[in-house]
């Protein structure tokens, strides 16, 4: 008694849930204050289907509302999408012929993908009212079509027609897995499983229902949830598990009731009330079947009430109430007759065939069409294919012709080859010749410096050597007459000599090192080096060079090193030949000035480095007479110089600049005519 009381109770309160209507007022409140149409469009499309489960005679009203907003405004898609929903409500009013037909008006327009090309604005699109992040087009236009089909498959499988109810939902599965719509696949998942179950294959209908309800509880679409708990307790009980079947019934009613889907509400009590009646449970099988009652007529749903009245009549037939038997099975007939009368029956069947009918047509028509293509196409091809062999044909002989030609032009050609290369070949060694003269010039002007630099340290170390020769003959005469303090201060004396001529000895080494890597060829091997030292050495031999060839050039020489810079990965012999040139460059720029003899100049050479945004970057300035105008854009060209006639190759500076490119920095000059020029390495 107290397992029926909650019973009742659990009952009772479904149909106060039953009772509350959807919260739809406010939509058509909104429907009547709007008067932009497109707005219009999207609030009846949520009206309909609001009222697709609950009223179908209000869905069909705000579908057909719709469809005429969607062809004034040329929206096709929503067209087929209003179409999919009134057909669903007439399937179930029961009128499945019109049903049938209004499916396929739907899914002719939703097949078509120039409908593409006019829909509604993205932030508009929804698929049977749930709203999709960013839908293109063509996803928009597939998840109707896919829905249409889905719908499609029901009203078959209520007409009874298994296999095209499995095509259909098969279909709609396949573009549900193209445009990724979860919606879609657990949809189908549940009513393939349902078919599967109808035609006894219990393992695939719960691969499928378990699917369905998973796929569910995944996008957290719990409005579907009722449907996907009772299929599975069918299943369940189709497989002799009760106990399990009846825990999913009563949470399927519970899960419906919570989101209003009232048809699952109305099955599940019915599969409770069938198990209770043959469970001999009388009461509670009333209390199930007078629920599902009351939600099947309020519902006004002629398939929920056949079922209904079978499940009644059921009842009292286990009662032996054969009146109230042979009332609810008049009831069944009747309705059975609503349903499924001879006339619409034809009428389906007729539309049914009429539709197959015309996609053979169609297909036939189709097959015609690439047929008579491919015959006009092969007839193409065969005259192309006659032209081409007379082209050929002509080509031919005209080829043997041309063939002749070409080889004396070839035979020609190859001479032409043969003594351009013979000139390339003279060119580079000119060129390797001139760039050997411009080193060994270089050269001659490095080792003039080094003679004159060199010849300090080495007068050091004679002078201090012929010093310590005196010295250690002094101290051999004091040690031999006992004056070791006297000898220990004359050692002291050989010693400090000893660190001079060790000191300057070191200074000619570094010297002629620098001599050896500039005569020599390049290695290519970086090093760090210190770019201040490097900078101040040969601007010295530079200088030196100068006074050695000419005794009356004089020239002041400054130097604006910064002591931060740290050493600097390169190829010290390669920037020491840069810095010779630019620096003999700039002393016969001044020493050319001093020969005019103006009036307080005073030839000067500036060198400095500093550091601008992590780059070095190496200045040599001079007051010379600068460059003139006419040859700045040609001042790095190889084999152009200003100087005259025999003076110079006109290579420096090319050299120069190839070698600083290759460190990965740039050379650059600025110059005023008859006040200076100013060369910049930037590394």
């Amino acid at each position: 008694m107290k397992q029926l009381t909650v019973v009742i109770l659990f009952c009772l309160l479904s149909l106060v849930s039953f009772s509350q209507n959807f919260d739809l007022q406010g939509l058509k409140d909104r429907l009547n204050n709007t008067t932009n149409d497109t707005l219009r469009l999207v609030q009846l499309d949520s009206l309909n289907i609001g009222y697709s489960e609950i009223n179908p005679d209000s869905s069909i009203h705000y579908a057909e509302m719709e469809i005429e907003i969607a062809k004034l405004l040329d929206f096709k898609l929503n067209e087929a999408a209003a179409l999919n929903m009134q057909a669903y409500a007439l399937l179930n009013l029961g009128n499945y012929p019109a049903s049938l037909q209004i499916f396929l008006a739907g899914i002719e327009i939703a097949n078509n993908a120039t409908n593409e090309k006019k829909i509604l604005p993205e932030r508009y699109r929804r698929t049977f009212g749930i709203k999709s992040d960013e839908i293109s087009p063509r996803s928009y236009r597939l998840q109707i079509l896919a829905f249409l089909y889905f719908n499609f498959g029901i009203l078959y499988e209520n007409a009874g027609n298994t296999e095209k109810a499995l095509s259909n939902y098969f279909q709609a599965h396949e573009l549900g897995e193209l445009t990724a719509n979860k919606q879609i696949i657990g949809g189908t998942y549940m009513n393939i499983g349902r078919i599967y179950l109808q035609i006894k294959k219990n393992d695939s209908a719960l691969y499928f229902q378990e699917g369905a309800y998973d796929t569910f509880r995944e996008i957290g679409m719990y409005e579907y949830m009722g449907s996907s708990l009772l299929n599975l307790g069918r299943v369940y009980l189709a497989n002799g598990n009760e106990a399990k079947a009846v825990s999913y019934f009563h949470e399927a009613i519970k899960v419906s009731t919570e989101q209003k889907y009232m048809r699952g509400v109305t099955a599940a009590n019915l599969v409770l009330a069938d198990i209770n009646i043959k469970n001999k449970n009388k009461d509670s099988a009333f209390i199930f079947i007078q629920n599902a009652l009351q939600i099947a007529n309020t519902m006004n749903a002629p398939d929920l009430l056949l079922r209904t009245y079978n499940s009644t009549s059921n009842y009292y037939k286990s009662l032996n109430n054969n009146d109230s038997v042979v009332k609810y099975l008049s009831l069944v007939i009747r309705m059975k007759d609503s349903l499924f009368n001879s006339k619409q029956s034809r009428q389906f069947q007729n539309i049914d065939f009429n539709y197959l009918q015309q996609q053979q047509e169609l297909a036939a028509a189709k097959k015609d069409y690439k047929d008579k293509v491919m015959k006009y196409v092969l007839l193409f091809g065969l005259a192309v294919f006659f032209i081409i062999a007379i082209i050929l044909w002509r080509n031919y002989h005209n080829k043997q012709k041309a063939y002749k030609l070409l080889t004396k032009q070839k035979q020609e050609t190859d001479q032409q080859k043969s003594r351009v290369e013979h000139t390339l070949d003279e060119l580079k060694r000119t060129q390797a010749q001139l760039i050997q003269k411009e080193k060994m010039a270089s050269l001659g002007e490095l080792t003039v410096g080094i003679a004159h630099e060199i010849q300090n340290p080495l007068n050091f170390v004679n002078n201090f050597s012929e010093v310590n020769n005196e010295l250690i003959e002094e101290t051999k005469s004091e040690i031999e007459k006992g004056n070791i303090k006297d000898a220990q201060v004359l050692l002291k004396d050989i010693k400090d000599n000893e660190e001079k001529i060790i000191h300057h000895g070191k200074r000619a080494g570094a010297i002629v090192k620098s001599m050896l890597q500039h005569s020599g060829a390049s290695s290519g091997q970086m090093e760090y080096t210190d770019i201040n030292t490097l900078c101040e050495e040969y601007l010295r031999l530079s200088f030196s060079s100068f006074q050695r060839k000419d005794k009356s050039f004089n020239a002041k020489f400054e130097t604006d090193f910064d002591s931060t810079i740290p050493k600097l990965n390169v190829v010290p012999q390669d920037i020491g030949r840069v810095l010779l040139n630019l620096n003999n460059n700039a002393f016969y720029a001044v020493s050319e000035k001093a020969k005019q003899n103006i009036s307080g100049y005073t030839p000067t050479v500036t060198i400095s480095t500093k550091r601008i945004n992590g780059k070095l970057e190496i200045s040599v300035a001079d007051n010379g007479n600068g460059i003139p105008e006419t040859a700045k854009e040609k001042i790095f060209q190889p084999f152009f110089t200003t100087k005259p006639t025999g003076q110079g190759t006109g290579l420096g500076l090319s050299l120069s600049y190839d070698i600083v490119k290759a460190h990965g920095g740039e050379l650059t000059m600025e110059t005023k005519e008859g006040e200076g020029t100013e060369f910049r390495i930037i590394i």
